[in-house]
């Protein structure tokens, strides 16, 4: 990745909380992803995720795909997902959950998490001196209220990602309204999850056109909506694209999901290019 990070900018807009290339980053998801990611093809070679807390693209990997690639439009993002990814080559499941947990503690100064200095001189350089300059800056969402280990790996599933993920994911910093334009390759899985809380309902279609060209035969893409409203409109302008274009079908998948991933009840939507 290309990119040279502008320090005192990065400071201000996170200090400000400016949505863009310095966006604040998850600590950890706050979405089910054993039950959106069972929508992956039982063969995927290439999945296209949103980087946001790095735990897409790990789940990614549990459930399959051989080759991730991700994106986001913060370039805290990558360094999360950087993080975990190096943390789960370094560190056993025990050591790890605990990275995490202080990761997520706001008490805990991000350099002093037990393992930090294990896991962050592994970084490419750019990114190492990022983190340590932006120290004292929260460029990841930290919270005092206890985490629920159900979003994390359990030991099964640690073994399994350490045996499948030897390396950083390909990491592309931009907005969803200009992936399009940036992918060079087709993908059997696309996964936007809650992208489109953030996009202008006008560009619902704008978006969904330009990543159908890079979806493989019976490839799919799935979203989700976390906040309630918008979801019932993208799924009617949906169904009416897929009417219109040849080899595509759309459905509404309603899961079960309760407590902390209620929103789930929202639906997740599927759409996927039939062979």
């Amino acid at each position: 990745m290309d990119f040279v990070p502008d320090y005192e900018t990065a400071k201000k807009d996170v200090r400000d909380a400016v949505f863009g290339t310095y966006s604040q980053a998850y600590t950890v998801t706050n979405e089910d992803l054993r039950k959106s990611m069972c929508f992956m093809l039982e063969k995927c070679e290439n999945a296209l995720v949103v980087a946001a807390s790095g735990d897409h693209p790990l789940f990614c990997s549990l459930y399959g795909a051989k080759n991730v690639d991700a994106f986001d439009i913060s370039y805290n993002a990558k360094c999360i997902m950087d993080i975990k990814t190096l943390a789960l080559n370094t560190l056993n499941h025990q050591d790890y959950i605990r990275f995490i947990k202080d990761l997520y503690n706001i008490s805990v100064p991000l350099m002093d998490v037990k393992n930090m200095d294990r896991v962050l001189y592994k970084l490419p350089k750019t990114e190492y001196d990022y983190i340590y300059a932006l120290r004292e800056s929260p460029i990841f969402i930290r919270k005092s209220i206890s985490l629920n280990v159900a979003v994390l790996p359990t030991q099964f599933e640690y073994n399994k990602l350490q045996e499948s993920v030897k390396a950083t994911y390909n990491f592309m910093l931009s907005n969803i309204c200009k992936m399009g334009g940036k992918l060079t390759k087709s993908y059997d899985f696309i996964h936007l999850s809650n992208i489109f809380d953030y996009v202008q309902s006008f560009n619902y279609e704008f978006v969904i056109l330009s990543l159908m060209e890079h979806v493989n035969p019976g490839g799919r893409i799935v979203t989700q909506f976390f906040s309630e409203g918008n979801d019932d409109t993208f799924g009617i302008r949906m169904t009416k694209l897929a009417e219109k274009r040849k080899n595509w079908i759309f459905n509404k998948k309603i899961i079960n999901s309760v407590g902390k991933f209620d929103y789930l009840k929202n639906g997740i939507y599927v759409l996927e290019r039939v062979r």
